[in-house]
């Protein structure tokens, strides 16, 4: 049954929802979509295509009537006080050898690190041979790895293995004692009661 939902955010105001017309008229220039309000702070859009649905789940937040919606993609563990530790952040793979700038190579090397989507516009067409920069979908509850090691498999290749360093941007804050994003464990207002 949650495959049915596989293209479904839910988007949470941290004020209450605006009109639900409103925020309809807000994303039908962009696209079309299925949007409903869950309750005063969740409303819940799903999407036709898939293009559709990474378009907006890339981008995290909404501004709508100058209200930030917070993106969050859908899942069965969906609980209303309780944000969902799924995130998107860029990884840099910093000195990746040239070669392995490819979907097919960086996908393999972060597998451990989250699900890649997409590689950015610079490493897709090669214009950064310096390092490779990947969206990947990150669970926030697991330690992200600082690096991960690369094993050549081929015999004849005159490199065996290494060390790839990961550096990551765009890491939201999210409190591990009351699963809110905006802010981590040192500053939760509900810890510190």
């Amino acid at each position: 049954m949650a495959a049915e939902c596989r293209l479904t955010i839910v988007g949470r105001f941290l004020k209450s929802v605006p009109q639900i017309d409103r925020i309809r008229s807000a994303w039908k220039e962009l696209i079309t979509l299925k949007i409903g309000a869950y309750d005063n702070y969740n409303v819940f859009v799903d999407f036709t295509t898939e293009e559709d649905f990474n378009n907006v789940w890339f981008r995290r937040v909404i501004l709508i009537e100058e209200l930030q919606m917070w993106l969050q993609k859908w899942s069965p563990d969906f609980k209303l006080d309780e944000d969902i530790p799924i995130a998107l952040v860029w990884v840099l793979l910093l000195k990746l050898p040239f070669h392995m700038h490819s979907w097919y190579y960086v996908r393999q090397i972060l597998q451990d690190v989250g699900t890649p989507l997409a590689l950015d516009v610079a490493t897709k067409n090669r214009t950064r041979p310096g390092m490779a920069k990947v969206r990947v979908e990150v669970d926030l509850l697991k330690p992200l790895p600082k690096s991960v090691y690369v094993e050549q498999l081929y015999e004849d290749s005159p490199l065996k293995g290494f060390v790839q360093k990961l550096e990551y941007k765009d890491i939201p804050k999210y409190c591990k004692y009351c699963r809110k994003l905006g802010h981590l464990m040192i500053s939760c207002r509900l810890l510190e009661r």
